[in-house]
């Protein structure tokens, strides 16, 4: 039971920040990209979005990581 407490909150805080991500991403987008990578992800390196969206990851998916 206090698993599943921790792992809720951290799929909660992991995709409210994977959205805030995109969000972001996309009130900036990027005016040049290259086809193969597409224009988010150069949206969210350009902006320097990259280590918190990696933070995030973390908190979405290492709750399967770490259980």
């Amino acid at each position: 039971m206090n698993n599943s407490i921790k792992s809720g909150f951290l799929i909660l805080s992991g995709t409210i920040g994977i959205v805030g991500i995109i969000i972001a991403a996309m009130i900036s987008p990027a005016t040049s990209w290259v086809t193969p990578p597409g224009r988010m992800i150069v949206s969210i390196l350009d902006n320097g979005l990259l280590i918190p969206l990696f933070y995030f990851l973390y908190f979405f998916y290492g709750v399967y990581i770490c259980y």
